[in-house]
């Protein structure tokens, strides 16, 4: 494959000035118009994203593959509006073009405000992505579509007003305007403003922006054929190719860099935000005068960036919240990286439209492999090594020199059978050469220790970073380089410790594992979910039945659990919300009522089968099990029913926000008998929620405590730090726990509960409380 030439848009312009049309006083008075148009479709676009990810992912069950798959769609709804956008431009006259996009912006006006339609019907979760691209179709398509098609429109005029701009640079404003909103949203919007009032705001400016629309479509000359918009060459497949794929790696490492951070790093709630706010950044830089100047050396900071990355992840120094920062900042600086490629490769205003078309359906390849088909093909987030791989083929294909060639191709074999053979080769050395510590032969300092044999994140780093060398050699030939990152950046897959590992799976609802770290009777099995436990088993026949972690006797949850038990033997009625390993069920005694509310097949499957978990199959073979999201599968329970409700639903690390509203709260209580209590878990790494539901168990005029318990350092497995908010009808139902696991929650003077409209991640996110 060879390069195009970077095109020179400004000498173009000039060499046509000639014949350029001058620009009249309207045209002149309503230029700044352009970018603001642009801004403002670019704005709503990416507000409505957040807006309505808001909500529906509460019907899903919080998951934030909810967010990857509404992306794949945003960006097919993006295609399509580019297909419909290069077609009205290139076929029809300038007032058939604003009457037919007027119409379509006033189809959209009949899906507003904005909503979940009711047309798609109940959430199914057998087939979760199936659901949710339908409730994306049937609630947003045509909104997203004529929105989507703005922009180019938009381009395409402003480069007939005949004077000597860019039309290019309102891609730049476009992108600023998609940035700034994508922000404005967890900040402003969605903690000040709330979702309905978002949704009627969103609806004016839809209004205003088909008004502006009007105005622009004024300013431009009727009768203007502008030289800028005679096409220099034809369109080659080869220039399509190109286009898409330069696009195509950049859209698959958003949706892969998001799925790992969330899955392998750290579940912070918003983590979707940065990497498409980044993303989108990137674009303004990319299709900026800087863009032109910074190109030259898109290439060689990206091998960089990649390997560097290869080797941190080798050495697995790119976890917890600083982990975070060193995959945005590699991400950043990789998209960046591509997007120059793309920039480079952008015709003249011409084919601006169809540029745009081609570059969409790169995005949606990218997104749609990311998102839809990695999940169902592999089993660990490995897309993001891949599109990192992909992304080093965005690059010049030049051909290297041979000499070099052969060399980097002896490095990289070299590399690979050392990293294969090392074992082999320190036990030969060990055999034949053992080593001498101070003149005595002795094994306690061995070629194992040496070639660092069992320390693989070691030795990975440093093979990165050789390889790193192999591929400065061919940084002439992306392919090459590609196959080399490959190979680097796979060193922390190989690695990976699979001793253990009994069952892992994938799902919509995230990847789920359960592990054994040794053998029966001493040992231990771990459930989790992304990067958080979510129960613990022994292996000891003895304890097989015993509740442990979070639910081990003597924490807040074990001690509630075994009251409410004893207070009712034969009666009690309890409910679960999020099944886990089902640990909890081992508590119930024979006669009583037991129903767990759980959202992902995979957790039943596992926690059912006798041969993982069985803790169900063991302790209450006749628990109910209700599929689907508790916050509406607890519609169809009897009011005053349940004597005690565990509310115990996470994803990940975080819990579903839907679950702790003031709504939920309030539906969850009205199943709660008179004198029950609902637990609400609320143990997080990243979240302060004791005041969020409290705060809403006061508004509703319930009693709220606080249990907290830190655990036993020397007995982790068993007893783990719990923190949980206990609701009832009265206080004096509460009266009966006290210091120091329990204290009673006072209502607070302004209380900020958490509603289905209105909640504010980033308070609880920064929230620092002491412990009571």
């Amino acid at each position: 494959m060879t390069d195009i030439p970077k095109l020179n848009l400004s000498n173009k312009m000039d060499h046509l000035s000639a014949t350029q049309l001058q620009p009249t006083p309207l045209e002149k008075a309503v230029s700044w118009l352009y970018p603001a148009t642009t801004f403002l479709s670019a704005a709503l676009l990416f507000t409505l994203q957040p807006l309505f990810a808001k909500m529906l992912t509460p019907l899903m069950g919080g998951t934030p593959a909810v967010w990857n798959t509404a992306l794949v769609f945003y960006q097919c709804a993006l295609l399509i509006g580019y297909l419909y956008a290069h077609i009205l431009a290139t076929r029809f006259t300038l007032k058939i073009q604003l009457w037919m996009h007027t119409g379509v912006l006033l189809i959209g006006l009949i899906f507003l405000p904005i909503k979940v339609s009711t047309l798609v019907g109940a959430p199914n979760i057998t087939s979760p992505v199936l659901w949710t691209l339908s409730a994306l179709i049937m609630s947003l398509a045509a909104p997203m579509i004529a929105i989507s098609a703005t922009a180019p429109l938009i381009q395409v005029w402003r480069a007939r007003l005949g004077d000597h701009v860019d039309p290019y640079r309102l891609y730049g404003a476009s992108n600023l305007g998609s940035f700034i909103a994508l922000g404005f949203y967890p900040f402003v919007l969605e903690p000040m403003v709330g979702a309905r009032l978002t949704s009627v705001l969103w609806s004016l400016g839809y209004c205003v922006l088909m008004i502006a629309l009007i105005v622009a479509w004024m300013a431009v000359p009727k009768d203007s054929h502008n030289p800028n918009l005679q096409i220099v060459r034809p369109t080659t497949w080869l220039d399509r190719v190109k286009w898409a794929g330069c696009a195509a790696p950049p859209s698959a490492l958003l949706v892969g860099v998001t799925t790992h951070l969330t899955t392998d790093v750290a579940s912070v709630p918003l983590l979707w935000i940065p990497p498409l706010a980044l993303f989108l950044l990137t674009f303004v830089i990319a299709f900026s005068p800087i863009g032109q100047r910074i190109v030259e050396g898109a290439a060689p900071l990206k091998f960089l960036v990649i390997f560097l990355l290869a080797a941190v992840m080798a050495a697995d120094l790119d976890g917890g919240l600083a982990g975070l920062g060193i995959h945005l900042a590699a991400f950043f600086l990789i998209v960046l990286c591509c997007h120059l490629e793309l920039a480079a490769k952008r015709p003249e205003p011409a084919r601006l439209t169809e540029f745009y078309l081609w570059m969409s359906l790169g995005g949606v390849i990218g997104g749609a492999s990311a998102a839809l088909l990695a999940p169902m093909i592999l089993k660990s987030t490995l897309e993001y090594q891949l599109a990192l791989v992909a992304t080093l083929a965005v690059a010049p294909w030049r051909r290297p020199r041979l000499t070099w060639t052969v060399s980097a191709g002896v490095l990289v074999v070299g590399v690979t059978l050392l990293y294969h053979f090392l074992p082999d080769l320190a036990v030969w050395l060990q055999s034949h050469v053992p080593i001498t510590q101070a003149g005595v032969r002795s094994f306690a300092y061995s070629w194992y220790d040496a070639l660092h044999i069992d320390n693989p994140e070691f030795l990975g780093a440093v093979l990165s970073a050789v390889l790193a060398i192999a591929a400065v050699m061919v940084s002439r030939f992306a392919p090459v380089v590609a196959a080399i990152g490959a190979i680097a950046l796979m060193f922390p897959v190989l690695s990976e410790d699979q001793t253990g590992i009994r069952f892992r799976e994938r799902s919509f609802f995230g990847v789920l594992q359960i592990r054994d770290n040794g053998v029966a009777p001493t040992g231990w099995r771990y459930l989790t979910h992304g990067t958080t436990l979510h129960g613990v088993m022994s292996l000891d026949p003895k304890r097989i039945n015993e509740p442990l972690s979070y639910y081990w006797r003597e924490t807040p949850i074990g001690t509630l659990l075994t009251e409410a038990t004893a207070a009712k033997p034969e009666t009690l009625r309890a409910g679960v919300i999020g099944m886990g390993m089902g640990s909890s069920t081992c508590y119930a005694k024979v006669g009583q009522s037991w129903t767990v509310f759980e959202i992902d097949p995979d957790v039943v499957k596992a926690a059912t089968d006798p041969n993982l978990v069985g803790f169900i199959n063991r302790c209450a073979p006749y628990t109910k099990i209700v599929m689907g999201d508790a916050r509406i599968q607890m519609q169809q329970q009897p009011n005053d029913w349940f004597d005690i409700l565990l509310v115990d639903a996470f994803s990940s690390d975080a819990i579903p926000t839907h679950l702790i509203t003031k709504e939920a709260i309030a539906s969850f209580m009205s199943k709660i008998a008179p004198d029950g209590i609902m637990i609400v878990h609320i143990s997080n790494r990243y979240l302060e929620l004791s005041d969020i539901v409290s705060d809403a168990a006061h508004s509703l005029g319930y009693a709220a405590m606080l249990g907290d318990r830190d655990g036993a350092s020397d007995n982790p497995n068993a007893d783990t730090a719990v923190r949980v908010v206990v609701i009832a009808r009265r206080p004096e139902r509460l009266a009966r726990y006290g210091w120091p696991m329990w204290s009673l929650i006072v209502p607070r003077a302004q209380p900020q509960p958490w509603t289905d409209d209105h909640t504010d991640i980033i308070r609880a996110l920064f929230a620092i409380h002491p412990k009571p």
